[in-house]
């Protein structure tokens, strides 16, 4: 009698839960239709209202052709007010698409209640048929046995119908989910223009950050400083070499002086010239005083002053030797060291120092330039 009685409840509670489940079915599936019911009358009065705000636009703007209003305020003001109508418009139409989203929001809101609610009574009616086990396991094995297995189906089913709302939601609703994704995105890039190269910055930190690539970079650092001090080696070592070689011809040259001396003749832009005249390494030192030349005693003919043509040949030669051998614009203001030889100007100089280190020669000896100086003649 007590197994009958049991049974008898459990298809009682079979009923009412199969009952139960298909009531909160149809209230979904009738709040589901409702509400698409009521987004698609609100679309359809969306279009009448813009169809009849549209008619009665073309409306006003013919009778406003056909009555030819010329005057500026007359015509002013039918501007304003279509102006105002398709501001009105627009607004009616934003509020129209405010509306859509809220009830699309609010029939959102109710099927996520139905389903919760959906699942809860199945949690509800497994509280209370494990209430009634606790109960009745007093009574016989044979039904506790029987009645264990109610639980374990309802969380079968309970399990089942979690992952079917998961599916159904995340899994099947995927390219909604992925476009939601984009248009997030894109509105993130649109909004924070400086974010992409916020970012790329982080990783080219990041990047330069790897002690990979510091290491490397020390390396080649280090490596342009060896290179740089070599050939700043080899520039003063060849100096050290050209120098006295240059002095010894420089003595040969006063010591067995020409028999028939020509006058040099000055050309205009030619750096050889410039490179015979103003290079202190062919002369002998300043401070020395064993090579300096004889000066002659004034002839009869020399006190007479030299002619008014030689003056002016003098004075334009002085002028051409006075000007940078490169650009023979400017006037040489710039001695090279270790050298000393004055044939540049600053612009020159500078151009010349920002090439590279083995480029870095004086344009007339070919000397590895270490050290400048600005003199003012």
């Amino acid at each position: 009698m007590l197994i009958t009685n049991s049974v008898s409840e459990c298809w009682n509670l079979s009923l009412l839960c199969i009952i139960t489940m298909r009531d909160g079915v149809t209230v979904v599936t009738h709040n589901m239709v409702g509400g698409w019911m009521q987004l698609l009358g609100g679309v359809l009065e969306s279009f009448k209202m813009i169809g009849y705000l549209s008619s009665h636009l073309l409306l006003r703007t013919k009778e406003l052709l056909h009555r030819g209003l010329l005057s500026g305020h007359g015509l002013l003001r039918q501007a304003w007010e279509g102006c105002g109508i398709v501001f009105s418009l627009l607004l009616y139409f934003i509020n129209t698409i405010i509306n859509l989203l809220l009830i699309g929001t609010q029939n959102l809101y109710s099927v996520v209640v139905s389903t919760v609610e959906a699942v809860s009574c199945p949690l509800q009616k497994a509280l209370e048929l494990t209430l009634t086990v606790l109960t009745f396991l007093y009574s016989s094995l044979v039904g506790t046995s029987i009645l264990l297995w109610t639980p374990c189906r309802l969380a079968m089913e309970f399990l089942g119908s979690v992952c079917h709302v998961f599916a159904s939601v995340f899994l099947l609703n995927s390219y909604g989910l992925l476009l939601t994704l984009i248009i997030i995105a894109s509105a993130t890039v649109y909004l924070n223009p400086a974010l992409p190269r916020h970012v790329s910055l982080r990783a080219i930190n990041y990047v330069n950050a790897v002690p990979i690539l510091q290491r490397l970079q020390r390396a080649l650092h280090r490596l342009y400083m060896l290179e740089r001090n070599v050939w700043r080696r080899l520039a003063w070592h060849r100096s050290r070499i050209m120098v006295p070689a240059r002095m010894e011809v420089a003595e040969r040259d006063v010591r067995q002086p020409d028999p028939n001396p020509e006058p040099e003749v000055v050309a205009e832009n030619a750096p050889e010239d410039a490179h015979q005249v103003d290079d202190p390494l062919n002369l002998p030192l300043p401070s020395s005083s064993t090579h300096r030349p004889l000066r002659k005693f004034p002839s009869e003919d020399s006190c007479k002053g030299p002619p008014p043509d030689s003056l002016l040949t003098l004075l334009h030669e002085q002028e051409e030797r006075k000007k940078c051998v490169i650009c023979q614009d400017s006037t040489k203001t710039v001695v090279l060291l270790p050298c000393r030889h004055l044939c540049l100007c600053r612009d020159c100089t500078n151009i010349l120092l920002n090439q590279p280190i083995y480029q870095q020669n004086c344009p007339l000896c070919r000397h590895m330039i270490l050290q400048t100086m600005d003199v003012y003649l």
